[in-house]
């Protein structure tokens, strides 16, 4: 199975809450595991469910290059301003 994107999604988490959530699937009974960004009626569920370790891990992988990006521009932002 690959990837689906149900619509164009381009979501900003800011600084919105990041959980996981486990339940069972309302259509089948099977058990649902869901990345969950932001709350509420801003909130996005990713299901990983059917996601395979690698694929995971290369979410992993990813979410640590934004982490260094995200450390980086904070330190660049603590820099003295160059005229």
């Amino acid at each position: 199975m690959t990837a689906r994107i149900i619509g164009g999604i381009t979501y900003g988490l800011a600084d919105g809450e990041v959980r996981t959530r486990y339940g069972r699937s309302q259509f089948d009974g099977t058990r649902t595991a869901h990345l969950v960004l932001g709350t509420g009626s801003d909130e996005l569920a990713i299901v990983v469910s059917q996601s395979s370790p690698e694929t995971l891990a290369r979410l992993e992988e990813a979410v640590a290059e934004l982490r260094a990006e995200a450390e980086r521009q904070q330190r660049l932002a603590a820099l003295p301003e160059v005229a």
